[in-house]
């Protein structure tokens, strides 16, 4: 069945647009139409965690996280074998005792999301590409459904990492042209989390990596996961960040040293 983005069938109740939480321990509000069978939330695109329902609402029980930004969404399964979810929603937490020494003593008040959505630099769309992430249930055929939608829409993959966590299976991969992806997919019944990371090719010797590192710091940034790969003198890095309008700078710099060099 398609999945459909609606906030008549589920919506977030807590936490607000752009809540800050100060508390070490926070619970999820999620309404969700009658019908419903299963309430899911997933945060900062981690795989969807269960809910427990009480009365006309669903309550996800959350701890143990620290300060920063960060982003949830909700899903509902439906009797009818339909699901639906909602959009991104971003919230802030700052915690009194967390250490925010890396990040010079500030909080980040801007998610990584909505910092992509603001981006004032026109190049800083340039400099990164889309990231999918989409979660299936760990059987042959429904990869091979994914693979097979992949090729008939003659998306190139980038680069791809999947997996595998139970009976769930995450797929994750970049693409330099979306086309239409995501709405492709979702009519395909998959569930689907976007995103824009960075992509840079560093060379493939000791201290590139800290020299990012270093960089990203000076310029207040910190980064939320990053991966990569080498093949001869090249090491290629697939970076996210939370705060990439802060990022593309160094990313440009970095970039333009290495087809110099």
């Amino acid at each position: 069945m398609p999945e459909v983005m609606s906030k008549k069938v589920v919506a977030i109740d807590y936490p607000r647009a752009n809540e800050t939480i100060k508390s070490d321990n926070y619970t999820f509000r999620v309404e969700a139409m009658e019908g419903a069978t299963n309430v899911e939330v997933s945060i900062d695109d981690a795989a969807f965690e269960p809910c427990r329902q009480a009365g006309n609402s669903w309550w996800y029980d959350w701890s143990g996280y620290g300060s920063g930004d960060h982003e949830m969404t909700a899903r509902v399964h439906l009797a009818n074998g339909q699901h639906h979810t909602t959009e991104h929603r971003d919230f802030t937490v700052e915690l009194e005792n967390a250490d925010c020494s890396q990040n010079g003593g500030e909080s980040r008040t801007i998610s990584a999301r909505r910092a992509q959505q603001y981006l004032g630099r026109p190049d800083a769309h340039k400099c990164m590409i889309n990231k999918y992430v989409v979660a299936v249930p760990n059987k042959p055929e429904i990869m091979r459904q994914l693979t097979e939608l992949l090729s008939q829409e003659g998306v190139n993959v980038h680069s791809m990492l999947m997996q595998c966590v139970g009976d769930v299976a995450t797929f994750k991969f970049l693409v330099e042209k979306e086309q239409g992806l995501r709405q492709t997919l979702e009519s395909a019944g998959f569930h689907v989390v976007e995103d824009k990371v960075f992509c840079l090719d560093l060379p493939n010797r000791p201290g590139e990596l800290d020299q990012l590192a270093q960089k990203l710091l000076d310029q207040g940034v910190a980064i939320r996961y990053m991966y990569g790969t080498s093949h001869g003198q090249t090491t290629k890095v697939v970076l996210s960040v939370d705060r990439p309008e802060n990022a593309v700078g160094v990313v440009r710099e970095l970039g333009k040293q290495f087809a110099e060099a």
